[in-house]
C-alpha cells in the first residue's frame, strides 16, 4: 500500500539534478540540524527527501497541500508518526537457517502479531480524524486506511494468528509425487476438541498410525509424518514472515515520509519563535524566468543567530543574471545563500524563510564558491576553480540555477574578468539563470555597460560613514572592495592612539 504524502497516486517522479557541493555551501546543515530537533529518525527523512528536490509543479503542489494540513494539526501529524515508528522497533528475527519449524513459526508469528496491534492503533487514530484533513495526500492516506483495515479484516487475522499457535495440533493434508515425495501441502482450520460430559472429548478414536521404521527411532528426521508437518510448519512460517515485511514496511514507508513533514513543523516552531516569518512559495512552470520575494532570509543564519535577521527584497523578473557587488561584509554571500536554499525549499515542497517568494522551477542548482587553498598543494586556487566550473559546466542545464560567490577572485581581475566574461555570457545565452556576487568592476562594469535586458545589478547598502546596511539594494555595480576605507580606518586609529 502507497503512502502518497510526497507524491499523488499519479505524480511524476522527476528529481533535479543538483551540483555535488550546492547543499554545503548554502547551509543546508544548519536546516537539516533545526528540522530535526535531535530526533534521528526525522533527521535521516530530512536527508533522504530534501536533497531529491523535485520538478513538477504539481508535486510541489501537493506537498504544499500536506504541509498546510500538517501545520493546521501538528498534534494528529505528530501522533501519527509516533505510531509509525514503533513498528520499526520490534524486534524481529528470520525465519530461514537451522531453526526448527515450529521454532520459526514462532519467530515469524509474534512480531506480526504486533505489527497487528500497530495497524490497529493506526487504523483507530485516522477513523478518528479523518474528517480535519484537506489535502489529498492526508485524506487519501487516511481514507485507505480505515477501509482496507476495518474492525472485521482486523478481527479476523488475530483469529487466524491465534489458530497458528495450534494448541490442538496440526491439520493438514497432503498427496504423494513422483517418488512418494510430499505434495499439495495444504494446511486446514484446526480440529477443535468437542467437550462431551465432565469434559471427556467425544472425538472418534479413529487415526493414522505410520509403519513403526527401525531407523526413524535413531534418525527422527526420517519420520514422515514429522516430515510433512515440518515442511507444513516452515512454509507456513515463510508466507506470515512475508506479509510481516509488507506490512513492516508500509510503516517504514508512513514513518519516512511523515518524519519531513515532522521535521517542517519543528523548524516552523523554531522560526515562529524567533519571530520569523514563513510563506508557502508561489511556483511559477519551468522557463518563464521569475523571481520575486520580500523579507527572504538566510536559513543559517535564520535558526543560528540571536539577534534580528534582515530580509531582502528582489523583484528579478525576466532576469537571467543577477549582478551583485558592493562592500565587504555587506550581506552578498549572506543573500546569496538566502537565494539559493529558498529555491532548494521550495522546490522540495516546503515553505521559505520570507514574507513572500515566487520563482520558477528549475532543473537544478549548483554553486561555484570560493574555497580554502588546496591543502594537497597539487594546484593553486585558480586552478581549482577552473576544474570546479569544469565539472559544473558538464552536468548542468539549460534550466538550473548557478550561484557563484566570488568565483575567480583567485586571479587578477582584469585575467579574472577574460575568464567570467565569455564563461558567464555562454551560461546565459544557454538558458541559465545565474547569481553572481563578485568584486569584479571590470567585469560588472562592462556587463552594465551593455545593457543586456535581462540584466539585474544590486549593490550591497552602506551608508556614508562605512556602517553596512545588510540590505541588497538595485544599483549599479560599485568599484573594488573598499579598500581604501580599511585604509582609512585602520591607519586613522592608529594615528588617533599615537
Amino acid at each position: 500500500m502507497r503512502v502518497n504524502l510526497l507524491y499523488p497516486a499519479d505524480g511524476v517522479r522527476s528529481i533535479a539534478v543538483n551540483g555535488d557541493r550546492a547543499f554545503g555551501d548554502l547551509g543546508m546543515e544548519s536546516l537539516y540540524a533545526a528540522m530535526a530537533a535531535e530526533d534521528e529518525i526525522v533527521l535521516n527523512s530530512v536527508r533522504a527527501i530534501l536533497p531529491a528536490t523535485v520538478v513538477d509543479p504539481e508535486v510541489i503542489r501537493h506537498r504544499q497541500a500536506v504541509l498546510t494540513d500538517c501545520c493546521a494539526h501538528p498534534a494528529v501529524i505528530r501522533e501519527l508518526f509516533e505510531i509509525s515508528v514503533e513498528p520499526t522497533r520490534i524486534q524481529r528475527w528470520p525465519v530461514g537457517g537451522g531453526r526448527r519449524s515450529g521454532g520459526k513459526l514462532m519467530l515469524a508469528l509474534q512480531p506480526f502479531t504486533d505489527l497487528i496491534a500497530c495497524v490497529r492503533r493506526l487504523r483507530t487514530l485516522c477513523e478518528r480524524h479523518a474528517s480535519l484533513f484537506n489535502s489529498a495526500g492526508l485524506t487519501d492516506l487516511l481514507a485507505t486506511v480505515t477501509e482496507q483495515f476495518d474492525d472485521a479484516y482486523l478481527d479476523a487475522v488475530e483469529a487466524r494468528l491465534d489458530t497458528m499457535y495450534f494448541e490442538h495440533g496440526v491439520h493438514l493434508s497432503a498427496g504423494l509425487g513422483t517418488g512418494n515425495k510430499i505434495t499439495n501441502i495444504v494446511l486446514h482450520e484446526p480440529i477443535r476438541p468437542r467437550r462431551g460430559r465432565f469434559g471427556l472429548d467425544r472425538r472418534s478414536s479413529r487415526a493414522f498410525q505410520p509403519i513403526e521404521d527401525p531407523e526413524a527411532r535413531s534418525n527422527p528426521g526420517l519420520n514422515p509424518v514429522k516430515q510433512l508437518k515440518d515442511r507444513a510448519l516452515t512454509e507456513i512460517a515463510e508466507v506470515v514472515s512475508y506479509a510481516a515485511d509488507h506490512v513492516h514496511d508500509f510503516f517504514q514507508r508512513l514513518r519516512t515520509e511523515l518524519g519531513f513533514y515532522i521535521g517542517c513543523l519543528n523548524l516552523r516552531d523554531r522560526l515562529t519563535l524567533a519571530g520569523l516569518p514563513t510563506c508557502l512559495p508561489i511556483i511559477h512552470p519551468a522557463g518563464t524566468s521569475a523571481l520575486r520575494c520580500i523579507g527572504l532570509r538566510d536559513i543559517t543564519l535564520s535558526v543560528t543567530a540571536d539577534r534580528a535577521v534582515i530580509g531582502n527584497n528582489v523583484a528579478a523578473d525576466a532576469r537571467s543574471l543577477i549582478v551583485v557587488t558592493g562592500a565587504n561584509n555587506g550581506g552578498k554571500s549572506t543573500f546569496l545563500r538566502s537565494l539559493g536554499a529558498a529555491q532548494l525549499m521550495m522546490q522540495a515542497g516546503m515553505f521559505v524563510i520570507a514574507d513572500s517568494f515566487e520563482s520558477d522551477i528549475r532543473d537544478g542548482v549548483f554553486t561555484h564558491f570560493v574555497t580554502d587553498e588546496d591543502r594537497t598543494m597539487a594546484h593553486g586556487k585558480l586552478v581549482d576553480e577552473l576544474i570546479r566550473m569544469s565539472a559544473i559546466v558538464d552536468r548542468i542545464g539549460p534550466n538550473s540555477l548557478l550561484l557563484c560567490n566570488e568565483s575567480f577572485a583567485s586571479t587578477s581581475e582584469r585575467d579574472a574578468s577574460r575568464i567570467a566574461a565569455p564563461l558567464i555570457g555562454a551560461m546565459v545565452d544557454a538558458g541559465v539563470k545565474i547569481v553572481f556576487v563578485t568584486h569584479l568592476y571590470e567585469f560588472a562594469h562592462q556587463r552594465h555597460r551593455a545593457a543586456h535586458s535581462t540584466d539585474l545589478f544590486l549593490r550591497a547598502g552602506r551608508l556614508p560613514d562605512g556602517s553596512r546596511t545588510f540590505h541588497i539594494t538595485p544599483g549599479t555595480p560599485e568599484p573594488g572592495s573598499h579598500a581604501d576605507e580599511i585604509f582609512r580606518r585602520v591607519f586613522d586609529s592608529a594615528r588617533t592612539a599615537g
